[in-house]
């Protein structure tokens, strides 16, 4: 490591840490790219390298093996000034990431979908990195920052107090990493969070909801899918949030099948058997890693309806690849980071963080999501 680099992706060589490499690449902004398993390492490198073709050149990228713990991480990261953490699931295996980012004086991100981890860290960690002027961004992704960059733009209404955002997402591919994290998410009982009169109740995770999204005829099946992160971020701010995920057919059948097995096999166990239980769900449904995605196949539109007391308004923001869009937001926060442009700091989504703005200016420029509302 004897070259300064200002940015580490760990996790680097699983399927979004590929594409978070690829984004940053295509910045020209030079990275480590580490994890546990140095073949691993050099064989996604490779496809990184492959898939950027004649812009390979763009690559500035240093391969570190190293093990997940504090005392091995902490002197890796004191080479960095960015953390962007892509190992999960996240209350599994990612406490010594963030730990060892905070001693080391770095900017974490990841992009988790649990809420549950987004509120325990922001417990545990935020005033800490609030205090050492260092960003503490959980689900810098498509879930859930999408929804919070669309949030942000209605909530620039001040008559507007509560929200209902809906995720539609057109043949959704969870990665192998995903798969896990989702599922301890789903099966979640008690703690999907919504927001109802400022107070957190909680979703009932046997349930599917029937939706209407824009633009589609007939209704679709969605999920809380976790709760979702835009609850958290937004819980102070409004009086009412709940956000729903229409994932389609193809996996929410799949998905309720898995919750009910869960809930039928989780009785009496303990946390750590319940995370185990939801591990081996997971591996048994695991389809290995898809495909990278593509602007026209896999499609979205995040749709955020705002209410106040004599006011309503609705905003649909489509979303193309949400893979890759997740690729793009890590890069493009990094880049905001290191050219001085973070807004706040301390536990924030990257809606908060930086200018919500400039991020979906951004993103549409490059081809990923709708313009702005006039």
């Amino acid at each position: 490591m004897a070259q300064q680099r200002d940015v580490i992706i760990f996790g680097g060589n699983g399927y979004t840490g590929k594409l978070i490499a690829e984004s940053l690449a295509q910045r020209q902004i030079p990275f480590y790219f580490a994890g546990r398993n140095q073949d691993k390492l050099e064989k996604g490198l490779q496809i990184v390298r492959e898939r950027l073709g004649e812009n390979a050149w763009k690559l500035d990228a240093q391969i570190v093996a190293v093990d997940n713990s504090v005392a091995a991480l902490t002197p890796v990261f004191q080479q960095c000034k960015i953390v962007i953490n892509v190992v999960g699931p996240f209350m599994q295996v990612a406490w010594p990431v963030v730990e060892a980012a905070l001693n080391a004086g770095c900017h974490y991100m990841d992009t988790t979908g649990e809420q549950d981890w987004t509120l325990a860290i922001a417990e545990k960690f935020g005033q800490a990195f609030a205090g050492k002027g260092l960003l503490l961004a959980p689900a810098t992704s498509y879930m859930w920052a999408a929804g919070a960059l669309a949030a942000e733009v209605v909530l620039e209404d001040p008559e507007i107090d509560s929200l209902d955002i809906l995720y539609q997402i057109d043949n959704g591919l969870p990665s192998e990493a995903s798969t896990k994290s989702f599922l301890r998410m789903v099966c979640n009982d008690s703690t999907q969070y919504y927001i109802e009169q400022n107070e957190f109740k909680s979703w009932p995770n046997d349930k599917a909801y029937e939706v209407f999204v824009p633009y589609r005829a007939a209704k679709t099946l969605a999920l809380p899918w976790g709760g979702a992160c835009e609850p958290v971020w937004l819980k102070g701010r409004v009086r009412n949030c709940k956000v729903l995920t229409a994932m389609g057919e193809h996996l929410i059948d799949g998905v309720m099948q898995a919750i009910q097995a869960f809930n039928a096999q989780s009785a009496g166990l303990d946390q750590a058997g319940r995370e185990a239980l939801t591990n081996a769900i997971g591996d048994q449904i695991n389809t290995g890693e898809p495909p990278k995605d593509h602007p026209d196949v896999q499609r979205s539109v995040i749709v955020v309806s705002g209410q106040g007391r004599v006011k309503t308004t609705t905003y649909a923001m489509n979303l193309s690849a949400p893979y890759m869009f997740t690729g793009e937001i890590q890069a493009e926060c990094a880049r905001l980071i290191l050219d001085g442009q973070l807004k706040r700091a301390g536990f924030q989504s990257a809606a908060t963080g930086f200018d919500h703005r400039q991020l979906i200016r951004t993103f549409n420029a490059l081809g990923y999501c709708s313009a702005l509302p006039n």
